[in-house]
């Protein structure tokens, strides 16, 4: 039922003009079922048990008996179940009489319109969505699955319930980052994209490890929808503080005892959204949200920098983040001139800046990259209905792979220069 929820709230966030009708009429169901059916039936169940005439032998007080008019008068199918089956007069209790009285009004008419004018439509639009969600799922390419493979073997990865992390190498005095007197390790929160296996992105996480920034790539299993509702919230960017940061202390044991593991955000096309919402929220938390872990020397916190690639022309799912704070939020949009699914006009870049940080937003173009060339999904996927959406990629997936690396790389790193 949670999935389920979170589901809904998943498109009905991005689509609200499509969901709004269903949902008010779902509400308006839940409101009347709960004011007339369940009442209804509570005094059902009281009425059949209390002393009646017909449910007592005669040594009973009649004075003291519920009338059976009384019972009848809360159900409009009470007085025919009734006479369709009474209770034995030697029984003040039959389970079986009280059992078919209920059946009868929830079958009455007032049910049926309940489920077919005010669940129906809600029901109609989820499994629609749905199906499209199954259909729509991508699958990491054999490449991106043996990058992944060498980066566990030869213990540069570790592959989590919730999520795959890619270390940096060890040597962190190479990094020369550090605050006082603890040894900076940045790093990044990574969402995957819409139906997209989170191993697809094993390439380019393993390119930014390498260059000093660890990663955790979110595991969205079993919907692969990057949403707060669907394990892309503050609560669950909470838990992986604690999770991943205490595996990333543990690998450095040897070479730093005192770090602090500095987590930023970012997302591919629905997991950009994801990022720009998040940072929404975790700029309304009291404080910046940020775990000690177990040795005490060592922290695990929340960055102030937001990674976006293939996102942006969805306005509307971008929150209004030109807010003042200290550290400054910047934010990374990384498109590709290609792009079959974000075509951005010049009217929605106005408002898409409109609405993120004045000074500290970058809005960048790789030539002749598409959608799909920021993940590893284009062979295991071209079955997949939204494929050709995508746009055609007139550069190597080995050049765009390298470009959003290296224009990632820059970014995240610019703040520590």
């Amino acid at each position: 039922m949670k999935l389920l929820k979170g589901f809904v709230r998943c498109f009905s966030s991005y689509d609200p003009p499509s969901w709004s009708q269903p949902l008010e009429l779902m509400s308006s169901g839940m409101e009347i079922g709960l004011t007339m059916l369940v009442p209804t039936i509570a005094i059902i169940l009281i009425g059949a048990i209390l002393p009646s005439s017909t449910t007592t032998p005669a040594s009973i007080n009649h004075d003291v008996l519920l009338p059976s008019s009384i019972i009848e008068s809360f159900s409009p199918h009470a007085s025919q179940a009734a006479h369709i089956s009474l209770p034995p007069s030697t029984s003040i209790i039959d389970m079986s009489y009280i059992g078919r009285l209920c059946t009868m009004s929830i079958l009455s008419p007032v049910t049926f319109d309940i489920l077919f004018r005010h669940f129906l439509p809600i029901i109609r639009i989820t499994l629609t969505r749905l199906v499209t969600v199954l259909g729509s799922r991508k699958y990491a390419d054999d490449s991106a699955k043996a990058i992944l493979s060498q980066r566990v073997r030869e213990g540069r990865a570790k592959r989590r319930r919730g999520y795959d992390l890619y270390f940096p190498p060890k040597q962190v005095d190479k990094l020369g980052i550090k605050q006082r007197g603890k040894v900076l390790i940045p790093s990044l929160f990574f969402f995957p994209g819409f139906g997209i296996a989170h191993a697809a992105y094993s390439d380019l996480a393993a390119r930014l490890s390498d260059e000093g920034i660890a990663v955790a790539v979110i595991s969205l299993e079993p919907l692969r929808l990057a949403h707060k509702a669907l394990g892309g919230g503050i609560d669950d960017i909470r838990r992986f503080l604690r999770v991943a940061g205490k595996e990333i202390s543990k690998y450095y044991k040897d070479d730093a005892s005192r770090l602090i593991i500095e987590w930023n955000i970012g997302g591919h096309s629905m997991g950009g959204y994801n990022s720009l919402q998040l940072a929404e929220d975790i700029m309304n938390q009291p404080e910046v949200p940020s775990v000690i872990l177990k040795n005490k020397n060592s922290v695990s916190r929340i960055g102030s920098d937001i990674v976006v690639w293939a996102a942006g022309n969805i306005v509307d799912g971008v929150p209004n983040l030109r807010i003042n704070k200290r550290p400054p939020l910047r934010v990374l949009v990384l498109n590709g001139s290609n792009d079959g699914i974000v075509q951005m006009s010049p009217q929605q870049k106005r408002a898409l800046l409109s609405r993120l940080p004045k000074s500290t937003t970058e809005l960048r173009t790789i030539k002749g990259a598409n959608h799909s060339g920021f993940a590893s999904y284009d062979t295991a996927s071209k079955s997949s209905a939204t494929f050709a959406m995508n746009g055609p990629r007139t550069i190597s997936l080995e050049a765009q792979h390298n470009e959003a690396c290296s224009q990632t790389i820059r970014f995240l790193l610019d703040r520590y220069k």
